[in-house]
């Protein structure tokens, strides 16, 4: 009986387990285990009277429950702490408090959304649309080894649509101007944006004239879309342009008035309309007046552009030589009309300046006609540009063929440099129709030859009293003063066209 003894405290495995009489004391706090606790018991009438006995402790770990949490977000920009999940979280029951546990996330980790020790979840921008699932786990401060898991669901929705940035206001750009429009920008608080745009074109009053509608739209991730516009009206107002070089102003003479040019006409835009010329006279006096040539053209939006070139021509009787020639010796005709400048009115009238005689209108025939130039005026009546063309006709008479001439030798010059009679000379012999080929030997008086030469003429292959010898006398040498012998071999042509080789021999003099 517990009257009859003391009961004492021996020893505990572990310090929080002690024996209070005799009742077993655990300290708050004790980690769950199985302990050991030694204690003695002596009679109370025989204190030496004692035993020691063991008592097996066993403590147990407490409850600990981490339940599931789930949240919700309408608007992603809504960004800061979203709740904390130790609320609805257990430990023998009670409300788990931070101090209780430790907390950690074990899957899901993003670096958007942060759980601190105090089991608050925060969300930082940059996150998007979509729902996030995380596991986190406590476990009891005094027993690490007691815990537990939860899932956090987060959900966050997207409900803002893109901004797109302020695209430039309508704007009205020239037909022959490139479209420039801006490059849209968009923005979104949640998520990238995708920007795509469609262009839309309505036709105006002319094919020059339409107007151009580009609208942008930007899609978020979640779906969510904008858009906005930009509009440009294209206008035709620049009439026609030629592409024909012409001159613009021309001062000529009556005889000299251009044709009117062949104006090529084009449009930057629009088609062009066939163009209305008129051509008008002007400033009229007796020596002057004006052409003045207009070309009106338009476009199909209705530009109109005008092109003018003045013609200031002055009238002045003018004559204009002509030159030309004929062959007394020719039986046949010549129109002379021919002979004028191409374009020359056929009105006028011929005047025989020279009485020849040969002259039947416009027909003249030169045959016996003398040698030398016959004049002939062509008179042209135009009360607008009188004038006259004074046509020269040279009478020659290259066209009759004369006879060969004679081969004449000289034998006798004089090679001293004072210009006169330098070389020998052979009349006729560069006649090289009659005499097509010819040799030259030239001897001295003791018989050695000191030139010779192909074809000889008295220009440029000719004997000046140099030596071209071939034996004792040295070539290039002058040759001294004293008689000499020279042998001509030439060919020609008889009557019946057959080649002659004919000689002629004989002495010759050189003096200096």
């Amino acid at each position: 009986m517990a009257s009859q003894v003391n009961t004492t405290f021996v020893s505990s495995s572990n310090p929080g387990i002690t024996l209070s009489g005799t009742d077993v004391i655990i300290a708050v706090g004790t980690p769950a285990g199985s302990y050991t606790l030694v204690y003695q018991i002596c009679e109370i009438l025989n204190p030496t009277n004692c035993d020691t006995a063991t008592v097996t402790v066993t403590v147990n770990s407490a409850a600990i429950v981490a339940n599931d949490d789930a949240y919700s977000i309408n608007d992603c920009s809504s960004l800061g702490s979203v709740g904390n999940v130790l609320t609805n979280d257990l430990l023998n029951g009670s409300q788990i408090t931070s101090a209780m546990i430790n907390i950690s996330l074990v899957s899901g980790q993003n670096e958007n959304i942060q759980l601190d020790t105090l089991g608050n979840i925060t969300i930082s921008s940059g996150i998007t649309a979509g729902t996030y699932l995380l596991t986190y786990q406590i476990c009891e401060k005094l027993n690490p080894e007691n815990c537990d898991t939860a899932t956090i669901t987060i959900t966050i929705k997207d409900s803002t649509k893109p901004i797109i940035a302020t695209l430039p206001v309508p704007s009205i750009v020239s037909c022959s101007a490139p479209l420039n429009f801006a490059q849209a920008v968009a923005t979104d608080t949640c998520s990238s944006v995708t920007l795509t745009f469609i262009d839309v074109t309505v036709q105006g009053s002319c094919i020059g004239s339409y107007t151009v509608t580009r609208t942008w739209t930007a899609i978020d991730l979640t779906g969510n879309t904008a858009t906005a516009s930009q509009i440009i009206s294209v206008q035709d107002n620049t009439g026609p342009t030629t592409t024909t070089t012409f001159e613009s102003n021309i001062n000529v003479t009556c005889d000299a008035i251009p044709v009117k040019p062949e104006l090529v006409f084009v449009d930057n835009c629009s088609t062009v309309s066939p163009a209305v010329f008129k051509e008008t006279i002007t400033t009229s006096s007796q020596t002057s007046y004006t052409i003045t040539r207009e070309w009106s053209v338009s476009d199909s939006c209705g530009n109109i552009s005008k092109f003018i070139q003045t013609v200031n021509v002055s009238i002045a009787s003018s004559e204009l030589p002509i030159a030309s020639s004929a062959c007394s010796g020719d039986s046949s005709t010549i129109n002379i009309f021919n002979l004028l400048p191409q374009g020359t009115p056929t009105n006028g009238s011929w005047i025989d300046v020279d009485n020849t005689g040969a002259l039947q209108g416009n027909i003249l025939s030169p045959f016996g006609l003398s040698l030398g130039n016959k004049v002939f005026e062509y008179r042209i009546n135009n009360e607008t540009c009188p004038r006259s063309l004074v046509l020269t006709i040279n009478i020659n008479d290259d066209c009759i063929v004369l006879g060969c001439g004679d081969i004449k030798v000289h034998n006798a010059f004089s090679p001293n440099g004072d210009g006169i009679n330098e070389v020998f000379v052979i009349d006729n012999i560069d006649d090289v129709t009659c005499y097509p080929e010819n040799t030259v030997e030239i001897y001295n008086r003791w018989g050695v030859l000191v030139f010779e030469t192909k074809n000889y003429n008295n220009q440029t292959n000719n004997f000046e009293g140099i030596s071209r010898g071939r034996t004792t006398v040295n070539q290039s040498s002058g040759l001294p003063t004293g008689t000499y012998f020279y042998i001509l071999n030439y060919s020609t042509i008889d009557g019946n066209g057959k080649v002659e080789i004919k000689k002629l021999d004989g002495y010759l003099y050189l003096s200096k």
